[in-house]
Parts: C-alpha cells; structure tokens; sequence
C-alpha cells in the first residue's frame, strides 16, 4: 500500500513541471515494480493483479510513444491512422488521470486482495465427464463454425458468455490438465480447440487479436501446469516468440486486408459490404501500438469536461439496462457506450437506424472522470480495484487443475487483464452477468447432487 501511495504523490507532484509521456514513463516504473514483486517464483501462483499490471504497462508504454509521434509528426490522417481524433492541448491531463486511475485500481485491489465472493469452483475429475465436455465443446464450436451460431441473448447474455467461454477458454483448462496429468489425450484435446478456434478466427472473425487469442491461452495454460516460472527461460519459450514476431509483423496487413480475403475464401459478397475497411486502406488500421494506446480518448474525455462539464452520470446511465435481462424486456435497446463517444467526440457518425460506423472506448478512468470528475476516479477505480480482487478469490483458480468453471472464470479474467483499463463501465456489466450465471451454475449443481443424495439415503 505504501509504495502506491507513494506514486499517487509523485504523480500529482511531477505533474506540475513533467509533460504527460514523463508521468507515463513512470507509470511503466510502477507496474514493473509491481510485477517483479508479484513473481515469487511460481508461475501458478501468479496473481491476477500480475497480468493486469503487464497490461497497464503495455498500454502506457503504447502512449509515450504515441504521445512523442505526435508531438514529433503532428496530427494529420497520414501520420496517425485511425487515432488522429487526440487533442494535444489535453495530453498532460490525460497522462495524469491515466496514472491515478491506475494507481487507485492497485489501491482497491491490495485492500481487498484477501476477500471472495462466493465460489463458483466446480472440480470435475470424472475421466468419462472430460471427455463428454471436449464433445460438447467440439459440438458448440462447429455449430459456430457453419454459421448457426449461438444466441441466447434473449434469455441472458451471460448464459451465452459461459457457453462461449467453454470454446475460447477451454483450451486453457485442458492444456493445463495436458502438463499436470502428463496425458496425450488432454494435450490433444487442448491443440485441436486452440486449432479450430484459430480456423475460425483466420477465416470468420472480424477481429485481429482473435488471431493470436487460443495459441496464447494454449501456452498460458502449458507454463500455468509447469508450475514453475523457470520453464519461460527455455526452449519451450520459442513458439510462443515466434508466434508474436510473425503477428507484429502482419499486425497492419491484417488489418488492411481483413474486408477481402473472408470473401476471397467463403465468396460471401453480403459478410464482405457489412465491413468498414476496404481493399489497401492501411491507414484505418494503424499499427498494433496505436491500438493498443488509449491516449486519444483519454484526451477527448478532458476535452469534453471542459466544453460541457460533467456529465454527473448521463454517459454512464444506459448501463442501468444492461441489467435487465431480455426475458423481461424482449425490446431493451442495445447498450453500446463506446458508439455514443464515438459520435460525441466527433469519431464517428450515426446512420438513419441509429448505429455508429466507429466505437471509441472512454476507458474506465475516463468514463468515470467525464461523469464525476475526480470523485469518481477515486471512489470508481478503487471498486473496480476491490472487485476484481474479489471475482479472481471466486475462481479459486490455482487450487486445482480439474478446476472447470474456476478455470473458466479466471481464464475470462486474465484476458481482460491484458486489456487493462482499455475498456469502460460496461465491462463492469458484462462481468458482474457473468459471474452470476457461473453461480447459478454451481449452486444448481449443488441442489442437484443434494437432491440425489436424499433420494439415495430415504431409498
């Protein structure tokens, strides 16, 4: 706790003679800080705080060198791509609401670090039932594989999000039983979901990370049964290089090409017009640094502050119907936070049936300083900080790799991790609906096997 608040001091105090990339280099200090001191030799062991720390630090050091391209090649479309929206008049201010969200996030999540929500920890070592749950894996991914894919939003989104989450993160659950159990069968299971999610990824999905997504989660579940951090200095570390290497270099390609070569190899003429991009538009993409900074938005945030003041909870209000499941209300409006910036800041336009082309994500600080000012950077990071320590204690993620939904839950976590603050309130939502369904889940399981079990005792 000191060492944060001794940071919370430097910022606010360097930032009167400091320009904005100063305070963000020492921001990358601090989550280093922070990481080395996370480490204690056993990867396993690793707290999520760990992960989310990595992400920050890529992030920040994403907007120095942002920051410093702008102040070098200023802001034209040519130099900037798609994130030639920032303000430079509000940079410094930015860099400093970054930094002290960050560090109240640290603040929430130390004081909080030793408390739970219930556990949603369901351990199924049933050799038959990890087999019949691969199948079933298998069966929803081909499902989403010839087109029909999975909706059930209108029961709940988080049923939905649990359902996917068996496809995207159950590679993780099965390559860490691969390493623990030393099986060919699981490490088969493991490399077959992370290839076809990566098939599906190459010729369906719409988003670059998706490409690199399940053989991430593939190797983080290898070193996580390693049980030791020393494997990441030996030869089983190439792949994982190489696979970075290849993806930075064809970051920008992918997303100068990502509008055509789906139509190239399923001629869908309809998916292909649906895309924003088009054929050597290389500008829209940007480079993977660009969209990894959130430097801009956090600009626009200042920016709008000081136009209209705050907004005292209105950017913030249709969050309130995310909560509400579509059972209940069948024409709930779609809640898209990050397409109403987009058009406030001038980023994006609104069509005639009320979509934006673009989304900008305000980030958490952000979204929280354009509706409450300082206050709710405060008190909104630090709970964000509280229940983040919170969900990854309900995963009991490092109990036991037979764990399901605990490896589920904090598979789920640990990618949003990398994100870091990147995203906005609405995650908030999407956690919070999630984590119930894993509840619900497990608490059902539990009437079930107690039900079974009187059963068996008045028989």
């Amino acid at each position: 706790m000191g060492k944060h608040i001794f940071f919370l001091i430097l910022y606010i105090g360097l930032s009167q003679v400091f320009p904005g990339e100063t305070i963000t280099g020492i921001v990358v200090f601090h989550c280093a800080i922070n990481i080395a001191g996370n480490l204690k030799g056993l990867i396993n062991r690793l707290d999520f705080i760990t992960f989310y720390n990595i992400g920050i630090l890529l992030a920040s050091f994403a907007n120095i060198l942002f920051i410093n391209k702008v102040k070098l090649y200023g802001t034209s479309q040519d130099v900037l791509h798609i994130y030639n929206f920032i303000d430079i008049r509000y940079i410094d201010e930015a860099s400093l609401l970054w930094a002290i969200g960050n560090t109240f996030v640290f603040i929430g999540y130390e004081l909080f670090s030793k408390r739970t929500l219930p556990s949603i920890a369901i351990i199924i070592d049933n050799k038959k039932l990890l087999e019949n749950i691969y199948y079933f894996i298998m069966g929803i991914t081909l499902l989403n594989l010839t087109g029909n894919i999975i909706n059930l939003a209108f029961i709940a989104g988080g049923v939905q999000k649990v359902l996917l989450l068996l496809c995207s993160v159950g590679t993780l659950f099965y390559s860490r039983l691969w390493v623990t159990e030393n099986s060919k069968k699981y490490r088969m299971y493991a490399i077959s979901i992370c290839a076809i999610q990566t098939y599906i990824a190459l010729f369906y999905s719409y988003i670059r990370l998706d490409l690199i997504t399940p053989i991430c989660i593939l190797f983080l579940g290898y070193f996580i049964g390693k049980g030791d951090i020393k494997y990441l200095a030996t030869y089983r570390i190439i792949p994982v290089i190489l696979v970075f290497v290849v993806y930075f270099q064809f970051f920008q390609s992918f997303g100068g090409n990502r509008s055509h070569f789906i139509a190239a190899f399923i001629n869908d003429q309809q998916t292909n017009a649906s895309y924003t991009y088009v054929e050597g538009d290389e500008h829209a993409s940007g480079t993977l640094l660009e969209r990894i900074s959130c430097i801009s938005q956090m600009t626009n945030v200042i920016k709008l502050t000081k136009e209209k003041g705050f907004y005292n909870g209105m950017a913030s209000a249709p969050l309130v119907a995310a909560f509400i499941p579509r059972a209940i209300w069948p024409d709930k409006p779609r809640v898209a936070i990050g397409s109403w910036f987009a058009v406030e800041i001038g980023a994006g336009t609104m069509n005639d049936f009320g979509y934006s082309n673009n989304s900008v994500n305000m980030t958490i600080p952000g979204e929280l300083y354009l509706d409450f000012g300082w206050i709710g950077v405060v008190v909104g990071c630090m709970f964000w900080g509280a229940i983040l320590a919170m969900f990854w204690n309900s995963a009991q993620f490092n109990e036991s790799p037979f764990n399901l939904t605990g490896t589920l839950w904090g598979g789920y976590l640990l990618q949003g991790a990398m994100g870091a603050l990147g995203a906005d309130l609405q995650s908030v939502v999407t956690l919070i609906s999630t984590y119930l369904v894993f509840l619900l889940i497990k608490k059902s399981l539990n009437q079930y096997a107690h039900s079974r079990h009187r059963a068996s005792v008045e028989g």
